[in-house]
């Protein structure tokens, strides 16, 4: 245990040079076709450079719904500069740089140094975050976004909670689960034990510095759009995939199929608004006559986003849907031994050891948070320091619920996973040698 330490002090800088060296690789010579989000996210914006506009153009009144406008908007900048995969590969990279720039300064700022350089080893050992860089989501601007935001949020000074929801804004026109970030500063203003004066101006900066982002944003989108657009319109969209007569808690496009409640024979010639105003009716209307069933199926909404780890492991790997999940229901289950085509044995050995590798990794790590609680009563994740990280991912998971549950939309919660987990470990390390 002393030696895994002595390593940490020592060679830290090491381990991060040969890991952004390793996505430099994956990234010019590993190609990756992009798919399902991936490639909507790229269409949307190559569809905004062929038409001289920024995202929404006039043609995307047409789409089912408008999405992650800020995120779009970026790409519409990068691929006008270069138009390559490559690029985009690039602009992960130094989005993950500063990712772990920030999980490494929250971490030092809460837990310290030698805490901080574990939550960056740990941060590099989770698999899903090197398989993001081959893909083409959100994940990567929204969490440099809302660490951002959190490391500003600590500082605690007018300046700094100013530019803390600014960011939290910013988050917000990415993926609207960032307003359970500024939902979290709120209410952890309202429960620190300051001064009433001082509470109020915090919450006072916070909330003009968020509205005055997004005030600023919508007004961009409508001098082009023609509506005050700075969100994501998905949400009954994806509210109607949970709550239907074939949900199944997770994504599951039945509802849209013909006979089911979000099919719309004339679908095309609905602008996204007339479409959000059907699937949010129909939504509503599913609840209120099925709540026991829309609440027996919150379980396994969790279980999809807290259970499965492998939403970009494949993408190391090299292969096309081998889901854990999916191999397991085929392969193991239904005994569909075809499934693997004409693949190699040796590829399909080394997708299973690296699989269960991810897997023994990212449970070890939950089961370590869980003992820690356990044996503490009350961790530091529910002090007052880190009660805005600890609201903010209980808001944002219960807003996901609300719709449907995938692993990747827990995604921004590991960021802040790799910090909390660090003091049990460093306490059980130091435990240890304390016993020898």
């Amino acid at each position: 245990m002393k030696k895994l330490l002595t390593f940490l002090e020592s060679n830290a800088t090491k381990v991060v040079i040969f890991y952004f060296l390793l996505q430099l690789i994956l990234v010019i010579f590993w190609h990756e076709p992009f798919r399902s989000d991936s490639h909507y996210y790229f269409k949307l914006a190559e569809q905004c450079i062929a038409n001289h506009s920024f995202y929404p153009a006039k043609i995307h009144l047409y789409e089912d719904y408008l999405t992650a406008p800020l995120y779009v908007n970026v790409l519409v900048v990068v691929l006008s500069i270069w138009n390559s995969q490559i690029a985009i590969g690039l602009l992960n990279i130094i989005l993950n740089a500063l990712q772990l720039f920030f999980v490494y300064r929250i971490s030092k700022k809460l837990f310290g140094e030698m805490n901080a350089r574990l939550s960056v080893l740990l941060y590099i050992f989770y698999l899903n975050t090197l398989g993001m860089v081959l893909m083409n989501l959100t994940e990567f601007l929204f969490g440099t976004l809302v660490l951002a935001s959190v490391y500003f949020f600590y500082k605690n000074s007018r300046t700094s909670d100013f530019i803390a929801g600014l960011l939290a804004a910013a988050s917000i026109t990415v993926r609207p689960m960032g307003a359970a970030l500024a939902a979290a500063y709120l209410i952890a203003i309202g429960f620190s034990k300051i001064e009433k004066q001082l509470k109020i101006k915090r919450a006072v900066i916070i909330i003009f510095s968020c509205g005055l982002f997004i005030l600023a944003y919508g007004e961009f989108t409508q001098s082009f759009f023609g509506r005050f657009i700075y969100t994501a319109t998905s949400g009954p969209v994806n509210i109607l995939i949970g709550a239907n007569d074939n949900a199944t808690g997770t994504y599951n496009t039945t509802v849209f199929e013909q006979g089911k409640l979000g099919y719309m024979p004339d679908a095309k010639q609905k602008t996204y608004i007339e479409k959000e105003a059907v699937w949010k009716k129909e939504a509503q209307r599913w609840i209120l006559s099925h709540p026991i069933k829309w609440i027996s199926l919150f379980p396994a909404k969790f279980g999809f986003m807290i259970l499965v780890d492998d939403f970009a492991v494949t993408n190391i790997l090299h292969v096309d849907n081998w889901y854990l999940t999916k191999v397991i229901k085929d392969v193991i289950i239904k005994r569909n031994f075809n499934f693997f085509g004409d693949a190699p044995l040796y590829l399909i050995i080394f997708y299973f050891v690296v699989q269960i590798l991810n897997y023994i990794y990212y449970f070890s790590l939950v089961i370590i948070l869980l003992v820690g609680v356990w044996k503490k009563k009350v961790f530091i994740i529910f002090s007052e320091k880190f009660l805005p990280i600890t609201l903010f991912v209980i808001l944002g998971l219960a807003m996901t619920a609300v719709a449907y549950g995938s692993a990747r939309y827990r995604y921004p919660y590991m960021l802040f996973f790799f910090i909390a987990v660090t003091p049990i470990i460093s306490d059980f390390l130091r435990l240890k040698i304390q016993n020898k």
